[in-house]
């Protein structure tokens, strides 16, 4: 009877490891901004949400001044928070395009570093 129970829980544990959570993908958004200028953008914000998550514990505090920090960005850009919103959508419901966008932003962090790195040496 162990033996049962085990098989069986280890097949459904197989079962739901098997099993991947979908995104339902929407429709790209007329004002989609293209994959290049997303990439250059969202590591812009994820950098000055990364400093003002660093500089204020308190999420009022936080939630309060970054879009006010992030809006210079979106003006060198061109784009407005309903665009950037609309296209994060648009790349978050597609993996692979959304893995593209974060392993460029990497990438491009890893080089920065590293050569700020060796400047100083």
């Amino acid at each position: 009877m162990k033996k049962l129970l085990f098989l069986s829980l280890g097949s459904i544990f197989l079962f739901l490891g098997a099993c991947s959570y979908r995104f339902d993908k929407k429709d790209a958004p007329d004002d989609l901004i293209p994959k290049d200028t997303f990439t250059m953008v969202l590591q812009e914000v994820m950098i000055v949400e990364s400093y003002f998550k660093h500089q204020q514990s308190n999420v009022n505090d936080f939630s309060r001044t970054l879009p006010k920090a992030i809006n210079p960005i979106f003006e060198k850009y061109n784009i407005d928070s309903t665009r950037y919103s609309n296209s994060m959508t648009y790349y978050s419901t597609r993996q692979e395009k959304f893995i593209e966008v974060y392993s460029q932003i990497q990438d491009s962090l890893t080089l920065n570093t590293l050569s700020r790195d060796t400047i100083s040496q």
